[in-house]
């Protein structure tokens, strides 16, 4: 019979063996495909590339693409490939030549492949142009999405150019596998596993300190500027870290696992149970001899756990500061005194209704201190020396404004919860405007150790002695116009603006009306001439989406494709172990297993491999996202849990999609074991 009708009667008498296989596959192409798509739709990367950026990340990601895509696609061929060696020894005692039965898998893979890059364009093409609405949507780039071809003919030339290279790889893999099999070999190999991992005490003590060490220094860096991550430096920690994290892994799962269930056999109370004495050494059984499969998916996880959680917290945690960056929906320096008459003009004519809309104007006056215990935002900003001919980018000093000035902004702003928790202040207090979030266990109330800081404020010649009653990091003006911001008491600033301080007017606009409307805050830039004391809560928010949404949709596309490899492993994993222990499953029968008892049986086993590159990918991320966040972000913001939102959230995702893929296991093992009972 000619190999090609050969290989199509196989694929129409298995199908059911091949869909998993079919539907991964095309999963794959659909994510490569609406990525092609997307890195070669020139209308929407010019709106959101001005430097080339997006086109460079295209070409570095499509390269990772590329070489994941084959990975994946290699280990789903010889999962089917192992799951068929019996049948192509049966055909090499009948006679067929193995470059007869390399051409017959060969056109298996085309059809397979071709089925697949059908479904994938299809259902690739809608995902491109869902992502295409949702990027003109989201950033406001006024792209007809109906100028958008539902297929970008260039991607799907470079799609079906992959998949011819993809399909000429497995070729050569299966040939190199079964020139390099004898005939009793293949007619055994379904029963071989992955060679045997031997398992000590000492690696395995060995192994969980090293985890354990990983994540003592990760847990180091938030003692602040007494962390080694300070003293040492970031990357040679972080480098340690990630070594001591992963080598700890490999040898947590080869030897640690392995070693506490053997260990636990040995009490034979807990041990002999009708669940316990299935599971454990099945455990140990498939630890053994799938344990590089299972490192393997322990780092894979911990990988896309770690690239999404952090992806999530470098768009969300911008955006969160945002409210202490720039407070105002639009916020200038007043530098002309016709400027705020201007401003309400724009104002004015852009909006239909001004109800609602609020002008504050409020003087901020630079006052300097003779006190030794200064902080940091006294001087920040300041250049410590002009020997390059720099500009200092503000006087060092405190930027006082009064409190019904603070409360004033608070209440425009729309911050009302903040406003009425106040209380007035006397004529010898004052707030200090915090710009960064105290570090370690140092409470925004509390300054140098629970004494309270008194500053010595120099006017005209004359000290007035003020003590900070309380730090806050709810500042009402930017920190382009204001960053050493001193709250004073209304009779206090009489006194300062009586004198002879160094005034700045900072001129503030808020409203319902105001928010997310750039037509009016490009007028007001236009006319201000791009000032960079201009500001704008709603303009500040969308610039951070514009510049980050492209990256981190194309990091997404990887990510995607990790949460597929990790899955699609685990999934052929467990049915090859099923598969593989079916005669075992049908003696426990015979011994009076009822079927409920199996299935639970089952399902423990699968739950364990699970879980297990789940949890320790789950505590790596973990111990990751802290280790970026604390090291590597601006401590603006106070701490709390609501600032690792999106990266629970991720996680959230994550865990669904393996919940998922844990449930279609279970079903598809059921049906393999209990597939003659039905009949």
């Amino acid at each position: 019979m000619n190999t090609f009708y050969m290989a199509a009667k196989n694929l129409k008498k298995k199908f059911s063996f091949y869909s998993l296989y079919l539907v991964s596959v095309a999963f794959v192409i659909t994510v490569y495909f609406s990525f092609a798509s997307f890195s070669s739709n020139a209308v929407i990367l010019e709106k959101i590339s001005e430097d080339g950026r997006v086109e460079t990340m295209c070409r570095t990601i499509a390269v990772f693409l590329m070489i994941f895509v084959i990975f994946y696609m290699s280990y789903s061929n010889r999962f089917f490939l192992r799951r068929r060696t019996k049948e192509l020894g049966i055909y090499t005692l009948l006679g067929y030549r193995k470059s007869t039965i390399l051409s017959l898998l060969t056109f298996e893979n085309i059809f397979v492949c071709g089925g697949a890059f059908i479904v994938g364009i299809i259902l690739g093409g809608l995902v491109h142009k869902g992502l295409v609405c949702g990027i003109n949507m989201l950033l406001d780039l006024s792209i007809n999405s109906q100028a958008i071809p539902f297929w970008n003919w260039d991607a799907v030339r470079r799609t079906l150019l992959f998949i011819s290279a993809v399909v000429i790889v497995l070729m050569i893999s299966n040939g190199r596998f079964l020139y390099r099999t004898s005939l009793m070999s293949l007619v055994r190999y379904e029963k071989s596993t992955e060679r045997k991992m031997k398992f000590h005490k000492v690696p395995s003590i060995l192994g969980i300190f090293m985890v354990l060490g990983g994540y003592a220094l990760a847990l180091d860096i938030i003692r602040g500027e007494a962390s080694v991550w300070v003293k040492i430096g970031f990357y040679q920690m972080g480098l340690l870290t990630m070594m001591l994290v992963v080598t700890g892994t490999v040898l947590f799962i080869a030897s640690f696992l392995p070693y506490i269930m053997e260990k636990s056999k040995k009490r034979k109370a807990s041990f002999y149970t009708k669940d316990k004495i299935i599971t454990i050494p099945s455990f140990i059984y498939r630890i053994r001899s799938n344990a590089k499969t299972l490192i393997m998916l322990t780092l894979l996880s911990a990988a896309a756990l770690t690239v999404s959680s952090v992806m999530a917290l470098t768009l969300y945690y911008p955006i969160a500061a945002v409210q202490r960056i720039a407070p105002s929906e639009i916020e200038f320096r007043v530098e002309k005194e016709e400027q705020v008459d201007e401003v309400k003009q724009i104002v004015e004519k852009e909006l239909p209704d001004t109800k609602g809309v609020s002008f504050t104007r409020t003087d901020l006056y630079k006052v300097c201190s003779s006190s030794k215990n200064l902080p940091p935002e006294y001087s920040l900003g300041a250049a410590q020396n002009d020997t390059a001919g720099g500009e200092s980018l503000r006087e060092p000093g405190f930027e006082c404004m009064s409190f019904a000035s603070y409360q004033a902004l608070l209440n425009a702003q729309g911050r009302t919860n903040i406003s009425s928790g106040l209380t007035a202040l006397s004529d010898k207090e004052c707030i200090l405007i915090k710009y960064q979030a105290a570090q370690g266990d140092e409470h925004l109330d509390r300054v140098d150790s629970g004494r309270a800081n008194r500053y010595s404020l120099m006017l005209d010649g004359t000290k007035v002695l003020v003590t900070v009653r309380e730090t806050s990091l709810n500042n009402v003006i930017s920190f382009a116009n204001s960053i050493g911001t001193l709250v004073v008491s209304d009779q206090l600033y009489e006194q300062i603006s009586s004198g002879t301080s160094p005034v700045t007017h900072v001129f503030s606009i808020n409203g319902e009306a105001v928010i997310n409307n750039e037509a009016l805050y490009d007028k007001i830039s236009v006319y201000l001439d791009a000032s960079p004391y201009l500001q704008g809560n709603s303009h500040r928010i969308n610039e951070l989406l514009h510049l980050n949404s492209s990256t981190f949709l194309l990091i997404g596309f990887l990510v995607v494709l990790f949460f597929i490899a990790a899955g699609s492993i685990l999934y052929f994993n467990n049915l090859s172990s099923v598969m593989d222990s079916r005669a075992d499953y049908e003696i426990l029968k015979k011994l009076g297993y009822r079927k409920k008892t199996i299935k639970r049986l089952i399902r423990k086993q699968i739950l364990v491999f699970f879980s297990i590159p789940f949890l320790l990918g789950l505590l790596d991320c973990m111990f990751a996202a802290l280790i970026y966040k604390t090291g590597l972000m601006q401590n603006i913001l106070e701490n709390s849990l609501l600032l690792y939102l999106p990266v629970f959230i991720a996680v959230g995702i994550t865990a669904g999609i393996y919940l998922i893929y844990y449930l279609v296991t279970v079903r598809s093992c059921d049906k393999i074991l209990f597939r003659a009972d039905r009949v």
